[in-house]
């Protein structure tokens, strides 16, 4: 790597560092391209170089938060997966879960894009076979938001409850809307 790679990689560093924490001490709405310049110690133009907006930042910071979230091996159980995907919540709390319950619009479409596209065909299947007359829309509509607002309850309320026991609640609770017809 070249000196000029190295001072690239440090600067942007400098950036998205300083743009977690302001998640996390500010909320995203509040914080302004100002704000993130000031503590990461760059100039604006270096800024600019590097990111439009904060904007893409913040799309930039989803797209390295998602892609290696949701990547599944084969050979994981459904309950496992879901269970990493809590876990990594709990974990990176002060950044990724700000956005999450500060209910982030940007944050809150991607998000939902990435469970309608892993999480949803964990479960469709037997859904819809228990709900024929439900539409596909609806059914991917309540799995994600329920996974959506059992991760932001977890986070906010239920902490004395593990990952594992959480994703118990959410799998029992869609097995039993299958189970009802």
């Amino acid at each position: 790597m070249s000196q000029t790679d190295r001072r690239i990689a440090k600067t942007k560093k400098a950036i998205y560092t300083s743009f977690l924490e302001l998640l996390n001490s500010k909320g995203y709405q509040a914080i302004t391209v100002q704000d993130i310049i000031d503590l990461a110690d760059v100039g604006r133009s270096t800024f600019y170089s590097h990111y439009e907006s904060k904007e893409l930042l913040l799309d930039e910071l989803c797209h390295y938060l998602f892609h290696h979230l949701f990547e599944r091996e084969a050979h994981v159980s459904a309950e496992d997966y879901l269970a990493h995907i809590f876990l990594h919540f709990r974990k990176n709390q002060d950044h990724v879960s700000s956005l999450l319950l500060s209910k982030n619009d940007y944050f809150l479409r991607q998000l939902h894009k990435e469970l309608e596209a892993h999480v949803f065909p964990m479960v469709a299947e037997d859904l819809k076979k228990g709900h024929p007359t439900i539409p596909t829309s609806y059914l991917k509509h309540f799995v994600i938001t329920n996974f959506t607002e059992t991760l932001t309850w977890w986070l906010k309320k239920g902490k004395s409850y593990n990952e594992q026991e959480v994703v118990r609640f959410y799998l029992d609770i869609m097995e039993m809307t299958i189970k009802q017809k």
